[in-house]
């Protein structure tokens, strides 16, 4: 059953899961479940609508920098993002989910499994981590910030796989790992014309065959990468190696 629903209930997570939701049943939004209810996950601070506690002046403030009297969630800490900006957050799981259901991200999965999957988001054949490994780079992060929010190199699903696996690529031009992003991206760069969404309706066709070809545990240019070192990987991407 799991090739056609990784659904969970929220009563069975464990520390360190990687959890998705889909929204509007189009792309899926990923985060770290860290216990106590609670997840870590990467939003674009730039989007419309996006609301999030700003811990410098102790109060909520929408995207478009106007402060909010209320509080949208009792949960202690909901929306809080410690670096501001970074986008970089931790959420309830009844915000994280909205309207929506929650789903498991399967890591070890078989190419079989990962080509059946027909839409991206939603496994990989990399092998994760330990649990306290994930929290660990999930939390540190939340503290100190990530890479800026990038919709093809580097979103939400990036921030959860790194976070799972401390895996990053050493490509300069195309660091993105999301399966999501690689069933638009090309590494032609004559293939690359018109927005996302334009290319993501050309996508399907050859979706399978490239997420299996760019999938993060497959990839050849990807290297570990301590969370304390990440500054120093992305000011020198192509010199910076470590064992995995």
């Amino acid at each position: 059953m799991e090739l056609f629903s990784q659904k969970v209930k929220p009563s069975e997570l464990e520390k360190g899961d990687h959890v998705y939701t889909w929204r509007k049943s189009m792309y899926t939004h990923h985060g770290i479940f860290v216990g106590e209810g609670k997840l870590i996950h990467m939003v674009n601070p730039k989007a419309d609508g996006i609301l999030h506690f700003s811990a410098a002046s102790k109060s909520w403030i929408s995207s478009g920098g106007r402060k909010k009297e209320k509080t949208p969630c009792a949960t202690s800490d909901c929306g809080l993002e410690k670096v501001a900006g970074s986008g970089v957050r931790v959420t309830c799981i009844e915000c994280f989910i909205k309207k929506g259901s929650l789903y498991r991200f399967k890591y070890e999965a078989s190419r079989e499994f990962l080509v059946a999957k027909l839409r991206g988001g939603t496994c990989t054949t990399a092998r994760p981590d330990p649990p306290e490994e994930v929290i660990h780079r999930a939390t540190y992060l939340l503290e100190n910030g990530y890479i800026e929010y990038d919709l093809i190199n580097n979103n939400c699903e990036d921030f959860a796989l790194y976070c799972k696996t401390g895996l990053l690529s050493n490509d300069i031009d195309y660091q993105g790992r999301s399966s999501q992003a690689n069933m638009v991206h090309s590494t032609k760069k004559e293939d690359r014309v018109g927005n996302p969404v334009q290319r993501f309706t050309t996508a399907f066709p050859r979706s399978c065959s490239k997420r299996e070809n760019k999938d993060l545990g497959l990839r050849k240019d990807v290297v570990k990468v301590a969370v304390e070192e990440l500054s120093s990987f992305h000011l020198r991407p192509r010199l910076f190696f470590l064992e995995i």
